[in-house]
């Protein structure tokens, strides 16, 4: 697998109106009123969100509520500068706001302010310190900072004052991976699933260290538990596809990770574990533009170009030799563990507008 990829989602962040995706009409004219609503454009959609929003504050401007909720619609637009400037106005009404301090150190970590995210992530915690999901995202941070050994030293503090945190087991386990330590990690996950048997990620997790451990049977079980409860998640899927190709089921594994790039047509992993199962049943020049199509995406992933040098011999095709000899100095890379990705889950905040806070206790 590879490691540390950074991701390339729209982070735009631009003010004003996102790009005009919606169809025209048959005269000629945008979809309106009295027209079928999924022509809308995207601008229609997200002048819709808004509105309420923007007539409460022109009620009352010291709505925190409402410009949260602005913050949040911006948000699922992608639109992290706008989002950002609302959070920011709903905080200066509001400072000591768990949720709304929350949605800022997220916000901040789309935009790829780490160490401003940490500061918003730190007084979130001097607030709420039994917030599961403020330590797994100050985890988070700390890892993109490649302080994983901060980042543990933080989730044990969070785990002396309250073991129960499913969350903050979830989030030990994966430091611990990133650490190599996978048995360590192992009992991490199960930790978290002691206290949470429905938590997909952590079922992800374990199966990715088991994997990691040469354990391929117990990994597969591990991974369709995770598919049972997030049958959606390409992360999933194609580390199951790579589960089967550490079997040797060449033909499963291209239906796995097929399935993940259905999800996720951008995951470097999923086209990798393509390029490699169709190689598998001797489709290499298929292969090869999987292959490639992984290291578009990821241009630093080494097992993708180590399976790319095997597909071209393979062919019969020579690579130059300073491109050779790179090849040979490099050694494969493993993706360590979720926090080690430039972006945090973005199905964090995959909620309705004003929802993107944590619940208050």
């Amino acid at each position: 697998m590879e490691k540390n990829p950074k991701r390339k989602t729209d982070r735009t962040g631009h003010t004003g109106r996102p790009e005009r995706a919606g169809k025209e009409g048959r005269k000629g004219r945008t979809a309106g009123k009295g027209t079928d609503k999924t022509r809308d454009t995207a601008y229609d959609r997200l002048k819709k969100a808004l509105a309420a929003h923007e007539k409460a504050l022109e009620k009352n401007p010291e709505d925190a509520a409402a410009w949260a909720g602005k913050a949040g619609v911006f948000l699922r637009h992608r639109m992290y500068r706008d989002s950002l400037k609302a959070i920011e106005k709903a905080l200066e009404i509001k400072p000591e706001d768990p949720g709304y301090l929350y949605e800022k150190g997220f916000v901040l970590l789309q935009l790829d302010r780490e160490e401003d995210a940490l500061q918003v992530f730190d007084r979130l915690l001097e607030i709420k310190p039994d917030s599961d999901k403020a330590w797994n995202l100050k985890t988070s941070v700390l890892c993109r900072l490649k302080q994983h050994e901060k980042a543990l030293e933080a989730i044990e503090k969070a785990l002396a004052g309250n073991p129960k945190l499913a969350g903050a087991w979830h989030a030990k386990g994966s430091v611990l991976a990133g650490l190599d330590r996978y048995e360590e990690a192992i009992k991490a996950y199960d930790a978290a699933l002691k206290l949470n048997p429905k938590l997909a990620r952590a079922l992800e997790g374990k199966a990715f260290a088991l994997y990691s451990l040469n354990r391929p049977v117990e990994a597969m079980i591990a991974y369709d538990a995770a598919l049972k409860i997030n049958p959606d998640n390409a992360k999933t899927w194609a580390g199951k596809g790579l589960v089967h190709l550490k079997l040797g089921k060449s033909k499963r594994a291209l239906e796995a990770c097929s399935k993940a790039i259905s999800i996720k047509p951008d995951s470097a992993d999923a086209w990798y574990c393509k390029g490699v199962a169709l190689s598998g049943l001797e489709k290499n020049e298929e292969a090869l533009g999987a292959l490639e199509r992984a290291l578009r995406i990821n241009p630093d992933f080494a097992d993708a170009k180590k399976a790319r040098a095997s597909v071209n011999s393979k062919l019969g095709l020579d690579l130059d030799e300073d491109e050779e000899e790179k090849m040979e100095e490099e050694k494969p890379k493993v993706k360590r563990s979720v926090w080690t990705r430039r972006k945090p889950t973005s199905e964090i905040m995959k909620k309705s507008p004003g929802q993107g806070r944590e619940k208050k206790r």
